[in-house]
């Protein structure tokens, strides 16, 4: 009998606000037929992807199944990367998206069933989007993301979102999608506007007073959101995405135009594109996120390592 194929999983069971669970029992019980057996690391805390992320290249793994969402892919992905490279040129990311929203999946059409991704030849090679911010303590730190990156009531309502309380935690079993319209929602009546010098690619220079700004390589975010704006893994820009300063009934009346697209038709939306982007002032005070993950505050500085990773989904 031919032994079955050993495969590194990092796998987040809390995902989709603990329905990766349920979604992983299922995939286990499918993957009993299939020719691979599964070495599985579940993760425990906040970054702890991103470690076991590590380990696993330091030992020489070179296949590594991410089983979570965007935020768990985010955390592997600065695991395997040091210095903008990939610490092997030959590590290969599966995802196999079980997320409240798995953005990343959309910016491909023709994705395989997560049990045949496993074993896969098919990757694609992909543009890794970076920024520069700073971390709490307001040291300048690198992070590494695949779909999207938001300052302003967008990265506001993540904080709201991912918060570990009682309501938060009931909407999330209940419907994701309604945990993050209920955030979305509570956020525009408690977040104002901010003031910010955008520069892109060193030659457009822009003073604006922003409700929010997207830096992206998948137009989707939030779910079900989508800045209509065609986009590729591979096409080596930046999308940036700003939407200026209104006040909250104003905010409240764009969310059916980011549903269907249309954001870009309303007079307080810009659209550009870049290879980089900095966003500057003092004490702004607001969060950076990437890939549902907040990771700092600004000044940041984004830019973007074309065709770095080998992903498979």
């Amino acid at each position: 009998m031919r032994q079955k194929q050993e495969i590194f999983f990092i796998t987040n069971l809390l995902a989709g606000g603990g329905k990766a669970r349920k979604r992983w029992q299922s995939f286990v019980e499918e993957s009993q037929s299939r020719d691979f057996r599964i070495n599985c690391h579940l993760t425990k805390y906040p970054g702890h992807a991103l470690e076991l992320a590590k380990q696993a290249v330091d030992n020489g793994v070179k296949r590594i199944v991410v089983f979570g969402g965007d935020g768990t892919l985010n955390e592997v992905l600065n695991g395997v990367i040091r210095d903008d490279r990939l610490i092997d040129p030959e590590i290969q990311l599966v995802f196999l998206g079980a997320g409240s929203s798995c953005d990343v999946e959309k910016l491909f059409s023709d994705r395989l069933l997560l049990s045949d991704r496993v074993l896969s030849e098919k990757s694609y090679t992909v543009d890794v989007a970076k920024v520069i911010c700073n971390d709490k303590n307001g040291n300048r730190i690198t992070r590494y993301f695949l779909a999207n990156s938001s300052v302003g009531v967008i990265s506001q309502s993540v904080v709201a979102f991912n918060r570990k309380t009682m309501m938060m935690s009931f909407l999330k079993r209940l419907n994701v999608d309604i945990a993050a319209l209920f955030a979305g929602f509570r956020n525009v009546f408690q977040f104002g506007n901010f003031s910010t010098d955008i520069t892109i690619d060193q030659t457009e220079h822009l003073s604006r007073s922003l409700k929010n700004l997207t830096v992206f390589k998948c137009s989707y975010f939030g779910g079900g959101m989508n800045y209509g704006v065609p986009s590729s893994c591979d096409d080596g820009k930046l999308h940036i995405a700003l939407i200026n300063k209104m006040g909250r009934l104003k905010t409240l009346s764009y969310i059916p135009s980011l549903y269907s697209g249309s954001v870009f038709k309303k007079a307080n939306a810009e659209y550009h594109q870049g290879y980089r982007v900095t966003l500057s002032g003092e004490n702004l005070p607001v969060a950076v996120e990437t890939d549902g993950e907040i990771i700092g505050t600004p000044p940041c500085e984004y830019s973007i390592l074309p065709k770095l990773l080998h992903l498979i989904l």
